[in-house]
């Protein structure tokens, strides 16, 4: 044979050989395409979505951009990846078998966007979602396996997560976070009189909550918001500007109304009370969901990377979970809308070792808010010959609502008070028991408000600084109706918020009627101080004369100042009139129309036989009902747990020990959630009956339940 044949030869192995690299590198590559599309819908894109829209996941967290870039390279690419080389990985030992755990993963994913397109669409039954759900990944598994053209489709789609990228970089807030301002400058000024600042701001806690049948503080129930108010300036008709924690805060630490898209770090607020400060105070600065105060003056401590990456995909995880969850299980997730990080991180350990607990489910308690405040209170210390600015946002009375007023913790299952979806309360016992929830803690708060009131004495503060007091945001508890953002019914209870002001050497207080707001807090800082704010504010001194706005304007919903004062009676006499005032009485465990049989001996109402139906308490509740501790600090209640033979809006009486301790409406499920007062319980073993209840609320008929516990 000639030269030219084995050149010819040699070619068509070269060919042959090519052709049968890329054959055996296409396949994977398809799948891996294919992967690539059904987890970019299932996973990515929700994913973005949500915290795209609520950039603050990553602010609050103090995430770098490096975090964020990771984060959104790993759901992106990571699950398609991992996914693949598994398959890869039983494909070598079984084709076959390979193609087939390929369809099943598609089949999963297509399982997962269908269970959160249902969602979406308004399907809420756990059985149909689920079984929607196999539906749709199973017709994903079966189009690819048999459809060339459903093959193609799919692999054309791999380009997506791409876009969804791109989109979540450039095209929302996070874009701020991961390509920060680099030139972000902030004005610092000349401070004529020094003084020591010291501001406590408390989270969730509407000026109604603290008031009494004639406008005043409550001081049997809140005696330390008494004691503060009798020493410093009390502006009562005090307004915030916003219901969203990380758009209030911003305003009142700014004196700036709210901009559209910004978030609460320094790049966005650069100037703020930290820099105006800065050059001349010591900080000593503890923030919570925001970043304002710069590294360069606020030294805070970092997480080790590993750490903080961690925290971060494990409440992104949360996040997710509640993305596809059907509703009945949802409720049993960490709750995402109380904070935004660290979703149910606390472990409770402190409290175990302190009291002995017994082993329950502690992943509830937020105990860490309270660390946070023990820390900084203990930092506190007399001036010196450099002021000091000690800040502190804590997120107290913030829910989830767990603190008695006494600074026992319930012991739940299930953190988050039931009754509401997202921002609406659907029921309004459950949104009145809430409530009563919100005022208990609130009631702890204001413990908390007199060892910070002591402290300051102790260290001669109290004499010596100017001290400010205030919130960010109110809460509203309507059923229909929503938590936080305003509305025609609800503002009486969100827009009003307290502030208090003592001025240095201040001893006598006085209630100021003229309406500020939270734009008003920085200048009015400013003009004790001395100090020319540098930059266009929309607030002035609260000090100064004259009348004030005569419009209140929560977020994008206004109105006059006198309608909304028309609200907040109203909202504050409803209060009045579920639960009165001056002491932790009955009123504050029962709901419903029997609410007055609360307190009464079993001997003295009318108990009329039986009735076919029972109510199961949930296994945190039966363990402690059983074996009570002494001194616990661990109070079982609310008592929960499913109901059979009852429907929702019926009337149950729980009774410990011969005493009704809680009434309530039975809730969809349906359930029961009785708020049972801690002075109910006794050591050791408690008596638990339940009755169902009706007729007139003057002569109520009480008929027998079947009590079980879970074990």
């Amino acid at each position: 044979m000639n030269e030219g044949y084995f050149v010819w030869m040699g070619v068509a192995d070269l060919h042959l050989t090519r052709v049968s690299w890329s054959a055996r590198f296409r396949e994977p590559a398809v799948r891996g395409a294919q992967l690539l599309a059904v987890s970019g819908f299932a996973l990515a894109q929700p994913l973005f979505d949500i915290l795209g829209k609520n950039a603050e996941f990553f602010a609050a967290r103090g995430s770098t951009p490096g975090d964020i870039l990771l984060f959104a390279l790993v759901v992106t690419f990571v699950p398609a990846l991992g996914l693949l080389l598994v398959e890869l990985g039983v494909g070598a030992v079984s084709r076959p078998a390979g193609y087939a755990l390929h369809l099943g993963f598609l089949a999963f994913f297509g399982a997962l966007f269908g269970v959160h397109a249902l969602k979406r669409a308004g399907l809420n039954g756990t059985t149909a979602l689920i079984a929607g759900a196999v539906v749709i990944g199973l017709a994903v598994a079966l189009a690819v396996g048999r459809a060339a053209a459903a093959r193609w489709f799919l692999t054309v789609l791999a380009a997506a997560p791409a876009v969804f990228l791109v989109v979540f970089l450039f095209g929302t807030p996070v874009q701020h976070l991961v390509f920060p301002n680099a030139d972000a400058r902030a004005a610092a000024a000349y401070v004529r009189h020094p003084t020591p600042v010291v501001f406590l701001l408390f989270d969730e806690l509407p000026t109604i909550t603290l008031e009494d049948e004639n406008g005043n503080i409550d001081a049997r129930r809140f005696p330390n918001f008494a004691r503060l108010a009798q020493s410093s300036l009390w502006f009562r008709n005090m307004t915030t500007v916003s219901s969203n924690t990380t758009t209030a805060v911003p305003a009142l630490l700014t004196g700036k109304l709210p901009a559209k898209g910004s978030l609460p770090v320094f790049q966005d607020h650069p100037n703020n009370l930290f820099t105006l400060l800065g050059r001349r105070y010591r900080m000593h600065v503890v923030e919570t969901q925001t970043q304002l105060c710069p590294s360069r003056l606020c030294k805070r401590k970092r997480q080790k990377t590993g750490k903080r990456l961690s925290s971060l995909y494990s409440d992104a995880r949360t996040v997710y979970l509640h993305l596809i969850a059907p509703p009945s299980l949802e409720e049993r997730l960490p709750p995402i809308d109380e904070s935004w990080a660290d979703f149910g991180a606390d472990t409770g350990k402190q409290l175990e070792e302190q009291a002995k607990l017994p082993k329950v489910n502690l992943k509830t308690f937020y105990i860490g808010r309270l660390h946070d405040f023990n820390r900084w209170l203990a930092r506190l210390r007399a001036p010196g010959a450099t002021p000091s600015l000690d800040y502190l946002h804590i997120l107290f009375p913030h829910g989830p609502w767990l603190y008695f007023p006494s600074g026992q913790v319930r012991a739940v299952a299930v953190p988050r008070a039931p009754g509401r979806t997202e921002e609406t309360w659907w029921n309004e016992g459950l949104a009145e028991q809430a409530w009563q929830r919100h005022l208990l803690q609130a009631g702890f708060t204001d413990k908390l408000l007199g060892r910070f009131i002591d402290k300051l004495h102790g260290t001669g503060l109290w004499n010596k600084a100017l001290v400010v007091v205030t919130v960010d945001e109110g809460d509203s508890f309507r059923g229909g109706d929503s938590r936080r953002d305003p509305t025609r019914t609800n503002l009486g209870d969100i827009a009003f918020i307290p502030l208090f002001v003592k001025l240095p050497g201040q001893d006598q207080g006085r209630v100021v009627e003229r309406h500020v707001t939270s734009v008003d807090v920085l200048p009015t800082i400013a003009s004790v101080l001395g100090v020319k704010v540098q930059w266009k504010h929309d607030g002035r001194s609260a000090l100064l004369d004259g009348p004030g706005s005569p419009t209140v304007k929560v977020g994008k919903f206004a109105t006059s100042f006198s309608a909304a004062q028309a609200l907040r009676q109203k909202a504050r006499q409803r209060k009045l009139v579920l639960f009165g005032s001056g002491s932790w009485g009955p009123e504050l465990a029962g709901t419903g129309r029997y609410r007055g049989l609360v307190g009464k001996p079993l001997g003295s109402l009318q108990i009329a036989g039986s009735v076919s139906a029972s109510a199961t308490i949930d296994a945190v509740g039966s363990k402690l009902v059983r074996s009570f501790p002494k001194r616990s600090q661990l109070i079982p209640s609310p008592l929960t747990g499913p109901v059979s033979g009852l429907h929702p809006g019926d009337a149950i009486a729980v009774a410990l020990n011969g005493r009704i301790a809680a009434v309530s409406l039975v809730y969809r499920g349906p359930h029961f959630s009785a708020l049972v007062p801690e002075s109910a319980f006794r050591p050791g073993r408690n008596s638990v009956r339940a009755f169902l209840v009706s007729g007139s609320s003057s002569a109520p008929q009480l008929r027998e339940l079947r009590v079980s516990f879970s074990s």
